[in-house]
């Protein structure tokens, strides 16, 4: 499911991914939330969207899964899986970028001007190297890094922490796990590295079991 209460996802017709083999250990985040943009249109395109009324948006960004004042989410058919990812910003104006990734549904989506614009499952750390929650602007840009610890490719890389965390692109597969990062598939990396700036907030948390 798209929200971590399940009545509020058949509602609103949302889908998530299938869950992993393995998970970390869960641990509570109460997230903040941001003021909603009022001033931007909404997209024109029905067949593509749902449209959230006051009281859907209210209950997801009380869960902490997404900004206060989402007018629209992008429509998914179905459960997504590894690998799959939604991107469309059509019709919707320039605007700051929030990132929001949920650990629990393995899912991560983009916002900008009251409207989600990219959705997609995610692999991240488990197994000792468990990803940290908590809001993160992103401290650095790299198109093409590569780890030299771990010798492996991290495309479109957005550095959260100085210890070595980032969002990135990856090879997102069934039972996969990263080393602590949050990892996307390629193309929505790439997506990704072209909308944020410096400063954008990357918020982490774990949607289940939080009361509302």
């Amino acid at each position: 499911m798209r929200l971590a209460l399940v009545a509020f996802a058949a509602l609103v017709s949302l889908s998530g991914c299938e869950q992993a083999e393995e998970s970390a250990a869960k641990s509570e985040f109460a997230a903040g939330t941001s003021a909603p943009n009022r001033g931007q249109e909404a997209p024109s395109d029905t067949e593509s969207r749902v449209y959230l009324d006051l009281d859907e948006a209210r209950m997801g960004s009380e869960q902490g899964i997404m900004p206060a004042g989402v007018r629209s989410l992008i429509k998914t058919d179905g459960r997504m899986k590894h690998g799959e990812f939604r991107w469309d910003d059509a019709e919707i104006g320039a605007g700051k970028v929030q990132i929001f990734v949920d650990l629990d549904r393995q899912m991560v989506s983009a916002y900008r001007g009251g409207h989600e614009i990219g959705t997609a499952v995610i692999l991240f750390g488990a197994f000792g190297k468990d990803t940290p929650l908590g809001s993160f602007p992103i401290e650095r840009k790299i198109s093409d890094y590569h780890s030299r610890t771990y010798d492996a490719p991290m495309p479109y890389t957005l550095w959260l922490t100085d210890d070595g965390v980032a969002l990135h692109g990856s090879k997102v597969e069934w039972g996969a796990s990263t080393r602590g990062c949050v990892g996307v598939p390629i193309e929505f990396a790439e997506h990704l590295f072209d909308v944020t700036r410096e400063g954008d907030v990357v918020r982490i948390v774990r949607s289940q079991g939080k009361e509302v």
